[in-house]
């Protein structure tokens, strides 16, 4: 449809006073060609024509009272008195805008959308309204209809750039960094921009990972501008990003000296001594940091996640649920806080804060956009589409479900990583594979589902996960039996060995060394496999020269593309020692007897939470946990006395 068709359309409605449609068709043209300049013009003939004052049934004195009362705790008090008042008049837009408002303020979500609602449909050209709706649908989490909002408010009132500055800050949330982006070049075009969006499109920049165009941004502006201790801290960050750690440290410390009350420079510095392992420093400034600011989000977050990292899960909980309290935008903190309670067993309350992922910066996947129903178990057999997020080892984690939908579905689509294709085959044989741009399109679909969501359909209590914790995969029994032969070895038992986490942000954390896991190679009995997905040949060579210890590789199967091939080699084994990787998602959804090399500190996942040392959701992996950060002996010699007891001549 053309920009005159639109136009057309929308004139239509307003000559038949559909208002919100009429401008709904406004909205679409700004969305589509926000250069037009005739929409505004349209737009003032139409206020011209139609808008209606707003009867003051309130004095300036009035309105101030009960704002009073609202900040102090005391909105339900002005509530009555809003109540009695429109009981009387129900068309008294003011009296229903402020009840919209103040039950936002008392928490009474439902009632302020519903009374906001009204408010704009009895005065649609009202900006201020869609801003107050928009406003309780951002503090709900409701981010997509939040910013659909504002649009209206936006074509209503073109010329306030701190719309747009709303607008941008939405998209940053809703991690749409490069639509944020676009709005803050334009508005910092303007000579009067203020810091506020100068620090907002700098944190934008960092989120899209232009740390470099942050970097020099910074320089330039600073030409101009004196520095303050934000930018120094921005510019910081965007170092620290890019792992220089010795320059992103000195400017946290520039920015400290400027201002040693700005909480969030604390903050930033305690950020920077965790990526570096100096956790205590990074605790001190942390609580530096808490101390000129209780509330403050990063330092609440970041210090949870150390206390959580480093075992004490309690602590990290009550830190995650303060912080949320007085954040409720704080995403990162109930994604966080999900992971406390599903490590946990709280299953009632970690799902429900595990749908905060959507919205938290540290979850990589993107949310499928549909207009088809997401799928609940009361829905009754439907078409069903289910598709994944995270990665290969999360996908496999939640795979185990797929028989428990068999009952609800007819037919299974699913979008997943083509190289678990044949693996899920063997489970769900009438399974149809979709790619990601045949999502949207007509298979007669008539319910979805993220794949990390059927845990909360399935798993109430440990009792449910033990119902679905029996071997759930399968290997190809043909390839197996090929590789069996192929592998020839006088040796007693195979093991499959993972040494390696390649995770951009904590593999570090979860990887070891061959030279490391020496005193268990040295172990006659066992022949080991490597079961790697990167090349580990040089290691590997490296490591034969200087020991004479040969860890074998079977070049026939690409352990990275063919997960299939992987499969059946790991089924092979007679057990398998592994890092926090695929390989071991792989061995436990086989049954497969497995050793898990887990990380105390970043890297311990909230599914590796163990019972009596046996992980809850894989039983046949027994979990070798650090009990220093960042140190393998305890581990190593741990492990090296099971297998000695067990596997040795």
């Amino acid at each position: 449809m053309t920009v005159d068709d639109l136009f057309i359309k929308g004139n239509k409605l307003f000559a038949e006073k559909k208002f919100l449609e009429g401008l709904g068709i406004y909205k679409e043209i700004y969305l589509r060609f926000p250069k037009n300049l005739r929409l505004y013009e349209e737009i003032k003939k139409k206020e011209n024509k139609y808008k209606k004052p707003i009867y003051e049934s309130y004095s300036k004195y009035e309105i101030e009272e009960f704002l009073k009362l609202g900040n102090t705790g005391h909105a339900h008090t002005v509530i009555k008195i809003l109540t009695s008042n429109y009981n009387k008049n129900s068309n008294d837009i003011l009296t229903i805008s402020l009840l919209g408002n103040f039950y936002g303020l008392n928490k009474e979500i439902k009632k302020a959308i519903h009374f906001q609602k009204l408010a704009i449909q009895k005065a649609p050209f009202e900006s201020a309204f869609y801003l107050n709706l928009y406003e309780t649908l951002r503090k709900n989490d409701n981010l997509e209809q939040s910013l659909s909002i504002l649009y209206f408010s936006k074509i209503l009132s073109h010329r306030d750039l701190s719309i747009d500055h709303k607008i941008a800050k939405l998209n940053t949330s809703l991690k749409k960094y490069s639509q944020a982006d676009s709005i803050y070049k334009d508005l910092i075009k303007n000579k009067k921009v203020s810091k506020d969006i100068i620090y907002s499109y700098c944190s934008n920049l960092i989120k899209l990972k232009k740390e470099k165009e942050t970097i020099l941004f910074i320089k330039n502006y600073e030409k101009n501008y004196k520095t303050d201790e934000v930018l120094k801290s921005l510019t910081g960050l965007a170092y620290l990003e890019q792992r220089e750690y010795y320059t992103a440290e000195n400017l946290f410390l520039q920015a400290i000296q400027l201002d040693n009350t700005n909480a969030n420079s604390h903050s930033m510095l305690g950020d920077c001594y965790e990526r570096i392992g100096k956790l205590d420093k990074a605790k001190k400034y942390y609580k530096i940091s808490l101390k000129l600011d209780s509330n403050n989000k990063s330092a609440l977050n970041n210090l949870a996640a150390l206390n959580y990292f480093n075992g004490d899960i309690d602590e990290a909980e009550i830190l995650y649920k303060y912080s949320i309290k007085y954040n409720e935008d704080n995403h990162e903190a109930r994604y966080s806080l999900a992971q406390c309670q599903l490590a946990k067993s709280n299953y009632t309350e970690g799902w429900n804060n595990f749908e905060a992922r959507w919205l938290a910066t540290q979850f990589n996947s993107k949310k499928l956009k549909s207009n088809i129903p997401k799928f609940n178990l009361s829905m009754g057999k439907k078409n069903l589409l289910l598709w994944s997020e995270q990665g290969i080892g999360d996908q496999i984690l939640f795979i185990r479900f797929i028989t428990n939908l068999k009952p609800f579905v007819n037919d299974l689509f699913i979008n997943i990583d083509s190289r678990l294709h044949k693996i899920i085959e063997r489970v769900y044989p009438k399974v149809k594979f979709l790619i990601k741009n045949e999502l949207n399109k007509n298979n007669n679909i008539d319910a979805q589902i993220p794949l990390g969501d059927l845990g909360s359909l399935f798993v109430k209590g440990n009792s449910d996960l033990i119902k679905s914790n029996n071997t759930y995969l399968t290997s190809d029994s043909y390839l197996k039996n090929e590789l069996k032969n192929k592998l020839k070895t006088k040796k007693n038992y195979i093991c499959g060995l993972s040494w390696i986490s390649k995770n951009d942000g904590i593999g570090v954390n979860k990887s070891v060394s061959l030279e490391m896991l020496k005193p268990i190679l040295l172990i006659k009995n066992i022949e080991f496999l490597d079961l790697q997905y990167n090349d580990t040949s040089e290691e590997r060579d490296k490591f034969y020269k200087e020991n004479r210890i040969k860890i074998k590789k079977i070049g026939s199967i690409d352990n990275f593309n063919d997960l299939n091939g992987l499969t059946s080699l790991i089924d092979i084994c007679d057990f398998v020692i592994t890092v926090s990787n695929t390989n071991a998602h792989i061995s436990g959804a086989l049954g497969k007897k497995t050793f898990l090399l887990l990380p105390k500190g970043k890297g311990r996942l909230w599914y590796w939470s163990s019972k009596k040392k046996k992980s809850i959701w894989y039983p046949s992996i027994e979990v070798v946990e650090q009990n220093i950060i960042g140190s393998w002996e305890n581990v190593i010699n741990k492990l090296g006395k099971i297998l000695k007891d067990i596997y040795s001549e």
